[in-house]
């Protein structure tokens, strides 16, 4: 709790939404792996909805969620997400019995506090945009989007908003060690990242709410 407690200092985040705690556990499935994106515009479907005249086409954005499938909020965002996005949209990771993914998810709390489930990222292009810790309304995802865009940084929805600038090279830092863990699904030198961090006391999250 020590290295988690230093972060949430730097990053001065807090809890988040509805959520289950997470647990330890060993060994199941995951998906992983490139995401695959959501199916082409349908009549009832638009290619994509005009966020304050930032266009947001659907099929460019992408899920990336560890969860249990012993929590209803993980099972209610596994279903929603791909119900209004596609079922391509959603890159799952099981944590319950799996090893690999309860490890990551222990570096991920490390570095950001977030012990619970389900924690989400979100990609538009491939680039990642938000870390949300809990369930949300996933049909708010496009103003979610928008809003980093516009402001050219993640989004980090722990309690309050936080805005982390891909200019800012601390801020930099948290964003890369988080897709690493969200989207390559590989482990992260946490003590490293944590010593660097440290060398600078300034925050590296800018708060928006």
């Amino acid at each position: 709790m020590k290295k988690a407690g230093l972060v949430i200092m730097v990053l001065l985040l807090v809890g988040f939404a509805a959520g289950c705690i997470g647990s330890n556990g060993t060994g199941s499935t995951t998906s992983s792996g490139s995401p695959q994106k959501t199916t082409t515009a349908t009549p009832s479907k638009p290619a994509y909805v005009d966020v304050n005249g930032t266009r947001i086409y659907f099929n460019a954005i992408h899920f990336y969620m560890y969860g249990m499938k012993t929590c209803p909020h993980c099972r209610h965002m596994h279903e929603w997400i791909p119900k209004v996005y596609g079922k391509d949209a959603l890159t799952y990771y099981e944590l319950v019995n799996n090893q690999t993914n309860m490890k990551l998810f222990g570096e991920l709390a490390q570095l950001t506090g977030i012990t619970g489930v389900p924690a989400i990222a979100i990609t538009y292009n491939g680039t990642l945009y938000a870390v949300i810790d809990g369930e949300y309304n996933v049909t708010a995802t496009p103003q979610i989007l928008a809003a980093a865009i516009n402001n050219d940084g993640v989004l980090f929805f722990n309690g309050k908003t936080y805005l982390f600038p891909y200019k800012n090279p601390k801020a930099k830092l948290v964003i890369d060690a988080l897709y690493k863990i969200f989207v390559k699904h590989e482990s992260v030198d946490v003590q490293k990242i944590l010593d660097e961090l440290k060398t600078n006391s300034t925050s590296t999250g800018n708060s928006t709410g």
